[in-house]
C-alpha cells in the first residue's frame, strides 16, 4: 500500500473520520430563534453527530416539494444524535405563519426565522431548498447539496443497495454519518431558485460610512460597558480599537453573545433599559466589518470626542452613599450567608429613584440582598436578627436599578439595613470592599413599589440531562401594576419565560430570555407597567441544562436541588408590583 494512503488509512482510524470530514470546510457559529421562540445556537449541539439545515421558502416549488422530506425524516431519526432544522431568510414570513406552517405539517422540526439575512449570508446559502450538513462539534460542513428525492435512478439504487427504504439522497448522507460510514461527498445539484437576501443588498449598495453610522450605533449600544473603567475587558475608545476587535465583534453579534442578557426580540419593544441591538444595525455592523472596517481618515474619529464619565457610578454622582463593611474571603471552602446590620442614617423619611452598587471583587461575590427593617421589624424575632422586608439586591449583571418615573421605595427614618452577602471561595484570600448609591425622589410618587417574587425549591434535576424543565406561579391578592421582572438561576439555567394568566381566561405572554446567562442576571423594566387585576396568575416557565454539554456546568454527574451555593441552583423570579389605589 502507498506511504500517503497508509497514513490516509491511519488518519481515519485514528480519529474515525470519513474522507469527507477530513476535507470539510468550516462554518461559522451562528445563533437564532425558532418559531416558538426557542433559542438555537449551532456549537450548542456538540452532542450531536450532524445538523441538517435545509433552506426553505414558501413561494419555491422545489422548497414544498423537499419540505416534507426533511419532515419526515427528523421523525424516522427522532432519538438519533442529529437534529433537523429548516432555514427561512424570507421577509415576509413571521413566527405566527411558521407556526402555522408547522401545525399544518403536525411538526416540531424548528424553523429559525433569520429576520437580518446574515446567517444564510455567512453560510454562503445562493439557492432555495439547499442543504448543509454541519459537524456541530468541529463546525465543519459535511455535505452541501440538494435533498435528491428518491427518483429511481440507477445511482441510486446502488445507494440503496445497503439502505433498503432510501428516500433520497439526503437520508443516505445522514444514515452514513450516523454510522460512521463513508458516503459520496459530492452534492446533489439543488433545483431551488436563487435565494435573494433583499435586506442585505439594500444594506450593502448604501454607503455604509464609520463616522455616521457605525460610531453611533456603537455609542448608543456598546460603550456603556466598553468604555475605561466600565464592566467589559476593552474600551472602545477609537476606530482602531474596533477595527482591530472586529471579527471578534462579529462572531459575538452572530451567536447573539453580544449585546449581554438579551431578551427575545419579540419583547424588545415593550422594555427600556434591556441590552438589544435591532436587525437593521447588527446588518450595518457586519456590512461594515466586512468590508474591512475602515474609516474616513480625513474626518474625526466619533469615539475620540466621547467625554469620559465624571462619575465612577454609571448612573452619576449619589445623594447618600453607604460604605459596607469589609468582608475578608478565604481561598477556599463552602461559605455560608453572611448577615450583617447597617445603620442608613437617615434624618427624614425618603423616596428612592434608583439604586447602584459599586462591588468590589467581582470575582467572589455572587449577590448582596438588601433588606429594610424599622423598629418594629427588628423587635420581631429578634434573635434571629429581626424580620425584615426585601429592598433590592446585586447579582451579576445587575449593578444599578432605576425605578418607573410615577414610583419610588420608601427608606423612613427609623430603618436599617440587613445586608445578605454571599461569597463564593476562588482560590485566593481576598476582601471586598463594596458600597451602594442611592438616589432620591425629590417629591412623594403617585404608587410605592413592593417586592415580590415567584419561585420553585421543589426540584431535583437529574444527572445529565440537557432540558429539565421547571414552572412556579404566584397569585396577584389585589388589583396592581406590574413594573419589573428579575430572574435569577445558578450555573445550569437555560431559559425562563413568563406570562399572565388572567381571571377572566386570557393569556398574556410578558417576558422570555430564551437564552439565559448565569452572569448577566439583570432587571428588565417594562416601559409601561402592566396592569394586573386581583386573582391574576403569574407564571415562570423555564429550564436547566445539568449535562456535560453545558460548558460552564460544575458537575454533570450530580443531581441538583435547590441551594444556597453557586454548584446548587434556585429558580426565583423577583417582580416590582404596586398596588392599584
Amino acid at each position: 500500500m502507498p506511504l500517503m494512503k497508509k497514513l490516509f488509512v491511519l488518519l481515519l482510524l485514528l480519529y474515525g473520520l470519513t474522507p469527507s470530514v477530513l476535507f470539510a470546510s468550516s462554518v461559522p457559529d451562528f445563533a437564532l430563534i425558532d418559531q416558538n421562540g426557542r433559542f438555537y445556537q449551532l456549537s450548542r449541539f456538540v452532542d450531536q453527530r450532524a445538523i441538517v439545515i435545509l433552506v426553505f421558502q414558501r413561494d419555491s416549488e422545489a422548497g414544498q416539494t423537499v419540505l416534507p422530506e426533511l419532515v419526515s425524516l427528523s421523525r424516522r431519526y427522532q432519538g438519533a444524535p442529529v437534529q433537523f432544522m429548516a432555514l427561512v431568510a424570507d421577509s415576509s414570513e413571521s413566527r405566527e405563519t411558521l407556526r402555522q406552517l408547522a401545525a399544518e405539517l403536525d411538526t416540531d422540526l424548528p424553523f429559525l426565522l433569520d429576520e437580518t439575512q446574515l446567517i444564510s449570508d455567512a453560510l454562503d446559502i445562493t439557492s432555495v431548498a439547499e442543504v448543509l450538513v454541519i459537524d456541530p462539534l468541529r463546525l465543519t460542513l459535511l455535505y452541501r447539496g440538494g435533498v435528491g428525492l428518491f427518483s429511481n435512478s440507477p445511482a441510486q439504487q446502488a445507494l440503496a443497495a445497503n439502505l433498503p427504504g432510501m428516500t433520497s439522497h439526503l437520508h443516505y448522507v445522514v444514515h452514513s454519518i450516523l454510522r460512521n460510514e463513508n458516503f459520496t461527498a459530492d452534492g446533489v445539484a439543488v433545483a431551488g431558485t436563487p435565494l435573494v437576501l433583499e435586506k442585505l443588498i439594500d444594506i450593502r449598495s448604501s454607503d455604509i460610512s464609520y463616522e455616521t453610522q457605525v460610531a453611533p450605533i456603537l455609542m448608543e449600544r456598546c460603550i456603556s460597558c466598553h468604555r475605561i473603567g466600565g464592566g467589559a475587558p476593552w474600551a472602545m475608545d477609537s476606530h482602531l480599537m474596533v477595527q482591530g476587535w472586529s471579527k471578534m465583534i462579529r462572531e459575538t453579534l452572530l451567536t447573539r453573545r453580544m449585546p449581554p442578557g438579551q431578551i427575545d426580540p419579540a419583547f424588545a419593544d415593550r422594555y427600556v433599559d434591556v441590552h438589544h441591538i435591532s436587525d437593521e444595525e447588527m446588518a450595518q455592523l457586519i456590512a461594515w466589518i466586512d468590508a474591512g472596517a475602515l474609516r474616513d481618515e480625513s474626518k474625526t474619529d466619533p469615539l475620540r470626542e466621547v467625554v469620559p464619565k465624571q462619575s465612577s457610578w454609571e448612573l452619576g454622582e449619589p445623594d447618600l452613599i453607604i460604605e459596607f463593611p469589609e468582608q475578608t474571603i478565604p481561598a477556599t471552602g463552602v461559605l455560608d450567608y453572611v448577615f450583617v446590620p447597617l445603620e442608613i442614617g437617615l434624618t427624614e423619611d425618603r423616596w428612592v429613584s434608583a439604586y447602584e452598587f459599586d462591588v468590589g471583587d467581582k470575582s467572589a461575590l455572587h449577590h448582596i440582598i438588601l433588606y429594610t427593617q424599622d423598629a418594629r421589624q427588628r423587635r420581631q424575632n429578634a434573635s434571629g436578627g429581626g424580620s425584615r422586608t426585601n429592598f433590592g439586591g446585586y447579582a451579576p449583571g445587575r449593578e444599578y436599578v432605576v425605578l418607573d418615573k410615577d414610583t419610588g421605595i420608601l427608606l423612613k427614618r427609623d430603618m436599617r439595613f440587613m445586608i445578605q452577602f454571599h461569597y463564593t471561595a476562588v482560590g485566593r484570600a481576598l476582601v471586598d470592599k463594596s458600597r451602594l448609591g442611592l438616589y432620591f425622589r425629590k417629591e412623594p410618587p403617585q404608587r410605592e413599589l413592593a417586592r415580590t417574587a415567584v419561585m420553585n425549591g421543589d426540584f431535583v434535576i437529574p444527572p445529565g440531562v440537557r432540558e429539565f424543565p421547571v414552572s412556579a406561579t404566584t397569585i396577584i391578592s389585589a388589583d396592581s401594576y406590574l413594573y419589573s421582572f428579575a430572574p435569577h438561576m445558578h450555573f445550569r439555567g437555560k431559559h425562563i419565560r413568563f406570562s399572565a394568566l388572567y381571571p377572566d381566561g386570557r393569556r398574556e405572554n410578558l417576558l422570555s430570555i430564551p437564552n439565559f446567562q448565569h452572569n448577566w442576571q439583570m432587571v428588565y423594566r417594562l416601559r409601561e407597567p402592566v396592569f394586573l387585576p386581583a386573582g391574576t396568575e403569574i407564571l415562570a416557565e423555564g429550564a436547566f441544562d445539568n449535562s456535560r454539554y453545558n460548558p460552564i456546568n460544575p458537575d454533570a454527574g450530580q443531581a441538583v436541588s435547590w441551594g444556597d451555593q453557586i454548584w446548587d441552583e434556585m429558580f426565583i423570579t423577583w417582580m416590582r408590583i404596586a398596588e392599584a389605589k
